[in-house]
């Protein structure tokens, strides 16, 4: 693959959190808010169902369509009694968080989950086990506009045939690089959070602390970023915008917390942007 030309790096501020994320119209709905769509958890990754979830929901989402493993909902009928069951019309997908790629069969197994989401031809995040299906012959792409992947360095090394250390030696080339073979924004995951467009821009996110490295805070993540999507951000936008805040209320609120007691400190920071008088 050609090198990819190099293009400036812009970082987003404590102030462009607040100042950019999506508020609602005083004249619309529930559904004017984005109509977010979840497709994630397996039997033996319920819980990430429910990180995602609460991701979506804690960050403004104004409905939620769950359609993921029928293990999760007993828990999310209770930290999440708000959300629907079951297809319907969205304006995002958040899909692959959760889903186990060891199962028998998997490979068509996830395929028959991923297909069908990506005919509602809307804005897909597409995370964890949905980013292997990227590798299948021949290939998904081109996924619906305005979609975003969210791999880590591993995951990233996969899609591309290359080592973890190598991505994790240069992040943003290699961002750049499968962002460019997609022809989808990226969102690589780490110390620095990357977000790449096929042009090439790219914006770095708000830094956080390290408190932050802990299982399920990219499943929260991903729903952080549907939200988004569903509410009309573009997707680099909406990429940096939800890593940012995802670090801001870390360093707000520090030590080991984890992510679904993390993500319900959002709202505060979001109302920010416009106190009570």
């Amino acid at each position: 693959m050609p090198p990819c030309a190099p293009e400036p790096i812009k970082s987003l501020t404590p102030e462009d959190v607040v100042a950019l994320w999506p508020q609602p119209d005083p004249d619309g709905d529930k559904y004017s808010r984005g109509v977010v769509g979840i497709d994630t958890g397996s039997a033996r990754y319920p819980g990430a169902a429910i990180l995602s979830v609460l991701g979506a929901l804690w960050s403004g989402a104004g409905f939620i369509r769950y359609v993921g493993t029928e293990t999760a909902k007993p828990a999310l009928l209770v930290r999440a009694p708000s959300i629907t069951y079951g297809v319907g019309r969205v304006q995002a997908w958040c899909l692959g968080s959760g889903w186990d790629e060891s199962a028998p069969d998997a490979p068509t197994t996830l395929l028959n989950r991923l297909l069908p989401r990506l005919r509602d031809n809307v804005p897909c995040v597409l995370d964890a086990g949905a980013l292997s299906l990227l590798r299948a012959q021949p290939p998904l792409t081109p996924l619906p506009k305005g979609s975003l992947l969210t791999p880590h360095a591993g995951e990233l090394a996969r899609l591309l045939g290359v080592s973890r250390a190598e991505v994790s030696a240069q992040p943003l080339q290699y961002a750049r690089q499968a962002a460019q073979l997609t022809q989808t924004t990226v969102l690589l995951k780490g110390p620095i959070h990357y977000a790449v467009s096929p042009d090439g821009a790219a914006l770095t996110a708000v830094r956080g602390p390290a408190w932050t490295a802990q299982a399920g805070s990219g499943d929260v993540l991903a729903g952080v970023c549907a939200t988004l999507l569903a509410s009309g951000v573009q997707p680099l936008l909406a990429a940096a915008l939800a890593a940012s805040a995802q670090a801001l209320i870390a360093a707000a609120h520090p030590g080991p917390i984890p992510p679904d007691v993390l993500i319900t400190h959002l709202p505060a920071l979001i109302a920010s942007h416009n106190p009570p008088a």
